[in-house]
């Protein structure tokens, strides 16, 4: 008999009643004139993850893995444990993403040759899950100047090495076709730390929005020299998309032709 898998309980019951067997994993009962063999205990292999559809994109930490795929060159051929650890996800997660991106058609290969595949799709897909998803994990919290101070001047803006603009002010920055009207800060430091250091209270109206960072300060380093400091183009992206404001989404579609070549 040819199976797939049998298990230790069915490989000692075949084995029993003398029925010869062979599965797909190796276990096996050969008993014939001058050979003997029995092999179990072997474990049922892994079954591909059978994603039909995108839901699998929709967890916080997938989408922490695919950002950091997307935005890290290289990354894909990792060891997952190196991409766990660039996206600040567990491993299981991480593991797990991996699968669902395989069968979802965004990986090829395996290990040390996989390869992001229809790249173009998975950017708009993170985008369109960001805001729903993982935005509200990043404890997004609005702030207005202590002293009353115009926000547009402030050291948060101009002189913080360990925080990202996003939204608007990273717009602006990198196409200078947009006159922000707030401010989207992504932050390294312990939230604590910077109010006191830029002299910032809660306000929910107010016009600086912070939230921490989620990829690794020392990619941002390496990143393409841009004053004052901006989020992956991809973040960006989302955060213009996630608006819904006319000019904000016509800025977002520049950033996507970005994208599109490389950027």
């Amino acid at each position: 008999m040819i199976a797939p898998y049998l298990s230790v309980k069915l490989a000692e019951e075949c084995q029993r009643t003398g029925i010869n067997f062979l599965d797909t994993v190796g276990n096996a009962h050969i008993d014939v004139p001058g050979s003997y063999l029995f092999i179990t205990g072997k474990p049922r292999p892994k079954e591909p993850r059978a994603a039909t559809d995108q839901s699998a994109l929709r967890k916080a930490s997938t989408l922490r893995v695919i950002f950091a795929l997307l935005t890290i060159e290289g990354l894909a051929q990792q060891p997952v444990r190196t991409i766990a650890e660039a996206a600040g996800a567990a491993l299981g997660s991480t593991s797990n993403a991996i699968e669902d991106l395989v069968a979802l058609g965004f990986i090829t290969g395996e290990a040390r040759k996989r390869r992001l595949a229809n790249k173009e799709a998975l950017q708009v897909e993170w985008a369109r899950q960001y805001p729903i998803s993982l935005r509200g994990k990043l404890k997004p919290q609005r702030y207005a100047c202590v002293d009353g101070a115009d926000w547009r001047g402030g050291s948060l803006l101009t002189d913080e090495p360990e925080v990202a603009l996003g939204g608007e002010m990273a717009a602006a920055a990198l196409t200078q076709y947009i006159n922000p009207a707030s401010a989207c800060i992504y932050s390294w430091l312990d939230r604590g730390q910077l109010l006191r250091k830029h002299r910032l209270r809660p306000d929910p109206g107010g016009p600086i929005e912070v939230l921490d960072a989620f990829w690794p300060r020392a990619d941002q380093a390496k990143a393409k020299a841009v004053e004052p400091a901006v989020a992956p183009l991809l973040l960006v992206y989302a955060d213009l998309m996630a608006s819904n404001e006319g000019r904000s989404v016509e800025v977002a579609g520049m950033l996507m032709e970005r994208l599109k070549n490389g950027a």
